[in-house]
């Protein structure tokens, strides 16, 4: 016989006699206990159990173990052992395991998880036959037992006359409250636990489903139940699989404390004296596993643990075990301020968490809540996290010596979170922190101030102990994206006299050339209004930013330099002009090379002559060398000798000292226009050196019209200064050296014209040098050019070559003579009515017929006034062809002849007749030929050397064409043509002017007067 140790008995008679005395409460205990089973823990079976053992361990004092086990018995039902070390069962303990709702942990102290006395219930949910056994006895529920005594309880009250409590039985079919009897019963724990809760399964859909729940069990369950140092699962059939160590994969932070009584003054009635609060939040060790936790790959819930798992989720990336107040299903939290105060602890505990993971050196922002709050509980930890962790040190300094920042001292800089340029301006700038780029919704979240690059570099300090180079080289990088050079705009740079000004746009950066300037000099940039870096920040980011990196070359460029040579006539301050001076030369002597834009205003600056007079460089001469002998030195004197002595020849002749004759060049040349005299541009510099430049320009506009861009143009400075004994020296010197040659023979283009004019130098010598040259003369050893037209080579040019002699107004034909030159070339024909021998003549109309010619209309022409004879005439026509030269002196009408015209270019005598604006002889008389004449045949011999000539022609003894005498004429052309003709000469004439051999017309009049002439006809085949 069993025995009864833990007095069962009377708990059956008692519970017995409340549903015999109220039928009522048995059906209140039936839907209690399907409530729990069926409902609330349904799928909570294994872990109840655990938060008992991990109860009894807490009661006991001991690490508790625990063993989960799923077996088959004997009879092949599944049975599922729950064992565990700790405190035994006792009388108590039966009874609360009897009671739905009375717990016997009331007074078990702290660390204790249950609290209901309701966890128990679970096993209804698998099972409907449950054994306890202790070291000390051992209990069982069983739902066949208590339908039988319910069965004879009821049988006995009909016998009494009573049937309510057999209605009730009836009416339950079977779902019975089998946990409200407890029977004694026999049997031990496994070796080595105190207590064991064997469970046989109800069915195999049920052995499914626990062995579903045991694969499950991890080390979540340690974590939430901290009585537990132990889990062992040992499923038949598989290896068994131990759960310990937690602390060695988890990062565990615990807090606790005692909440004021005030809190639970609404709780239920045994809850009240539960004051002790307890948070535990663990977090994966290693950032795979917390990746893994945050991207939901490890099959942990996302759900707040109290201790047992809720329904209520939770979005943090940790997982928070906390003493939260439950509904009575133990799936949700109890709204009020008891569960108010434990989130406000457990949002500290977490931001301590965080802090922690941040000082161990990991990235922290990954457990800032971000996104949508997935609960209302979750919604109002998050709030008090978030809350909390801005005052938590956790966010990474950008400079590697502070410490960690908290969020509500932090600031971060837009698209510059991370890296060497952050870390830079950590250096400078109070709480600036790197973040990650997956931690910039974080930092949203935290509230951190966010700042433009702008704003940062507008707030850096300009004074005290600051690293330019290193923040100026960590910066670099960020400044290759277009928006962080803006953000730039306003960066501090020191300058090397001390100041610190904001912004690298108009500083300058000096090469290591301008570095050996003497230190007055840079004294003298600076007064210049150079704002000159310090060398030793100087950093190619500031380049990037709009700095100008100088060499001595540019600063010879910088409007600085120039301002203060050109100020120098205006100031009175003598030794501040040698100052300007002698800094000017010492960037020069640096430069080695002037700009050609800096060489007008150079010339202006003052140095001293021989005679001790101040003068500006390009007004002095270097003793010794070609301007000091071709110049005259009253005009341009010697620079003094100490002058040179110190700066040396090639930086004075760099900066205008003549030591040989100079190009200066005038930029951007306008025909017609003439730079300001008082400017202080490069044009308006050179212009105002150049003798005669207003005059010159003027006359470019006749040329090429007004209003015509010509670019640049160079011009041989101080013609006007050179010594009238040495010209023809000079000339030869200008030809023979190669800028000077080229600056006088390069004529003048305008952009979009087709005419060139002179060159300055060319213009220069030949209108003001006062040479005696004329307006045009023939180069040595041209043919065709009589004395008559042109004149001969002056003496004065004798040796110099064909090309200067063509800059200076030579020719070697007419055509080359240029259009403003014809009306003198014409004049020296004298005046109307002079006889201008043939060949002279002919000259002048091969001219006009190869294109050459006057740019307007001449006053005068050379036209035939008789056949064979010319003069000089102030009207006429030009000759259709060479019918029409016949008609010379016909009315008194002077005939131009167009050389050429019948034989090759029609269209010839029509330009002749444009370009001296005369009109055609056709349009002034008619062809009419008078007399019919007599046809005769064209000799068969000719005929056959001449195929397209025609085969009749007709003989006249006197012919007329407009009424005025000819030797011949021919109508139309080819074998149509009609040829007339008095005489055998005329004949020859019309048939070559017919076939278009004018050329070979003494060769068909030999024929016509002797058929067998060999040499003629040879004449004519190949001509």
């Amino acid at each position: 016989m069993t025995t009864d140790v833990f007095g069962t008995a009377a708990l059956r008679a008692a519970v017995l006699e409340a549903w015999r005395a109220s039928p009522a409460r048995l059906r209140e205990d039936a839907n209690t206990e399907e409530d729990h089973a069926r409902g609330y823990y349904r799928d909570r079976v294994l872990v109840e159990l655990a938060q008992n053992a991990a109860d009894a361990a807490t009661r006991a004092g001991v690490g508790g173990r625990l063993l989960l086990r799923l077996g088959t018995a004997d009879d092949g039902t599944a049975v599922l052992v729950a064992a565990n070390t700790g405190a035994p069962l006792d009388e108590a303990g039966v009874a609360s395991l009897a009671s739905l709702r009375a717990s016997a942990k009331r007074d078990a102290g702290t660390g204790t998880v249950g609290r209901f006395g309701v966890g128990f219930a679970a096993v209804r949910a698998v099972s409907d036959e449950v054994t306890v056994a202790s070291t000390t006895g051992a209990v069982r529920f069983s739902l066949a037992d208590t339908l039988q005594v319910l069965e004879e309880t009821a049988a006995q009250e009909a016998a009494q006359g009573r049937g309510t409590l057999a209605d009730e039985v009836r009416r339950r079919d079977g779902s019975l409250p089998a946990l409200r009897l407890p029977w004694p019963a026999e049997g031990r724990p496994p070796s080595g636990y105190d207590t064991a809760v064997v469970v046989v399964l109800r069915d195999e859909v049920v052995r499914d489903e626990v062995r579903s729940l045991l694969e499950a069990v991890d080390d979540v369950l340690l974590l939430a139940l901290p009585g537990l140092v132990e889990v062992l699962v040992d499923v038949e059939g598989d290896a068994p699989r131990r759960i310990a160590d937690v602390h060695d994969r988890w990062d565990v932070l615990t807090a606790e404390g005692e909440v004021p009584l005030a809190l639970v003054a609404d709780r239920p009635v045994e809850q009240r004296a539960a004051r002790s609060w307890r948070v535990t939040w663990a977090l994966p060790r290693g950032g795979d596993a917390q990746a893994a936790w945050r991207g939901g790959s490890l099959p942990v819930p996302h759900v707040v643990h109290a201790p047992t798992p809720t329904d209520e989720p939770c979005s943090l990336p940790a997982l928070l075990v906390a003493t939260l107040p439950l509904d009575p299903s133990r799936r949700h939290v109890a709204p009020g301020p008891l569960t108010d105060e434990v989130l406000a602890h457990a949002a500290r505990a977490y931001a301590e968490l965080v802090g922690r993971v941040a000082a161990s050196g990991q990235d922290a922002t990954a457990l800032v809540p971000t996104g949508l709050a997935a609960g209302e509980v979750d919604a109002v930890l998050r709030e008090q996290v978030l809350e909390a962790l801005v005052r938590t040190p956790m966010l990474v300094p950008a400079s590697p010596q502070d410490g960690l920042v908290p969020p509500l001292r932090a600031t971060t800089v837009r698209d510059l979170t991370d890296g060497p340029a952050a870390a830079a301006l950590g250096a400078v700038v109070s709480g600036l922190v790197r973040v990650p780029p997956s931690g910039a919704a974080a930092v949203r979240a935290l509230g951190v101030e966010e700042r433009t690059l702008a704003e940062v570099v507008d707030e850096l300090p300009t004074g005290g102990d600051v690293d330019w180079p290193a923040l100026y080289d960590a910066l670099d990088v960020a400044a290759q994206d277009a928006t962080a050079r803006e953000g730039l705009a306003s960066l501090p740079v020191p300058l090397v006299d001390g100041r610190v000004v904001r912004g690298p746009r108009g500083v300058v950066l000096l090469d290591d050339d301008v570095t050996a300037l003497a230190p007055r000099t840079l004294e003298a940039l600076r007064e210049w209004g150079l704002r000159v870096v310090d060398p030793a920040a100087a950093r190619p980011l500031l380049t990037r930013l709009g700095a100008q990196r100088m060499d001595a070359a540019g600063l010879l460029a910088h409007p600085g330099l120039r301002a203060a040579v050109l100020g120098q006539a205006d100031d009175d301050d003598l030794e501040h002009a040698d100052d300007v001076t002698a800094a000017v030369l010492d960037v020069v002597r640096a430069a080695g090379t002037v700009p050609p834009d800096a060489a007008g205003w150079l010339g202006l600056l003052t140095l001293d002559a021989a005679d001790g007079e101040p003068a500006p460089a390009h007004g002095l001469v270097l003793p010794g060398g070609p301007a000091a002998r071709l110049l005259d030195d009253r005009v341009l004197a010697p620079v003094a000798v100490d002058v040179v002595e110190r700066w040396g020849r090639d930086v004075l002749a760099a900066v205008g000292v003549r030591d040989d004759l100079v190009v200066t060049t005038v930029p951007d040349v306008v025909a017609g226009v003439v730079p300001d005299d008082d400017g202080d541009d490069g044009a308006s510099l050179a212009a105002a050196s150049l003798d005669g430049w207003a005059q010159y320009v003027d006359d470019l506009a006749d040329v090429l019209d007004v209003g015509a861009y010509c670019g640049d143009v160079p011009a041989v400075a101080d013609l006007d200064a050179v010594d009238d004994g040495r010209w023809p020296e000079l000339l030869v010197h200008l030809a023979g050296t190669p800028a000077l040659r080229a600056a006088l023979v390069t004529r003048v283009r305008g952009e979009g014209a087709t005419a060139t004019g002179p060159s300055y130098t060319a213009w220069w010598l030949r209108t003001r040098a006062g040479l005696p040259l004329p307006e045009v003369f023939a180069l040595p050893g041209a043919p065709g050019l009589p004395a008559a037209l042109v004149p001969p080579l002056p003496d004065v040019l004798v040796g110099l070559d064909a090309e200067v002699l063509r800059a200076l107004g030579g020719v070697g034909s007419l055509a080359d003579l240029p259009a403003t030159r014809w009306p003198a070339v014409l004049e020296r024909l004298g005046p109307v009515g002079t006889s201008v021998p043939l060949d002279v003549a002919g000259q002048v109309w091969r001219a006009w017929a190869a294109g050459a010619g006057p740019d307007e209309p001449p006053a005068v022409v050379v036209a035939l006034t008789a056949p064979g004879v010319a003069h000089v005439v102030e009207d006429a026509v030009v000759a259709d062809d060479s019918r029409w030269w016949q008609r010379a002196g016909a009315d008194d009408v002077p005939v131009v002849p167009v050389p050429a015209a019948a034989a090759s270019d029609g269209d010839a005598p029509g330009r002749v007749a444009d370009l001296l604006d005369l009109p055609l002889a056709s349009s002034q008389a008619d062809e009419d030929v008078a007399g019919e004449g007599e046809p005769e045949d064209v000799p068969d011999a000719l005929v056959a050397l001449l195929p397209d000539a025609p085969t009749v022609w007709w003989r006249h003894d006197e012919l007329r064409v407009g009424g005025a005498p000819v030797g011949w004429w021919v109508l139309g052309a080819g074998a149509d043509a009609q040829v007339h003709a008095v005489h055998v000469a005329g004949l020859a004439a019309g048939l070559a002017w017919a076939t278009g051999r004018w050329g070979a017309r003494g060769a068909v009049e030999a024929l016509l007067t002797d058929p067998d002439d060999g040499d003629a006809a040879l004449d004519l085949v190949m001509g």
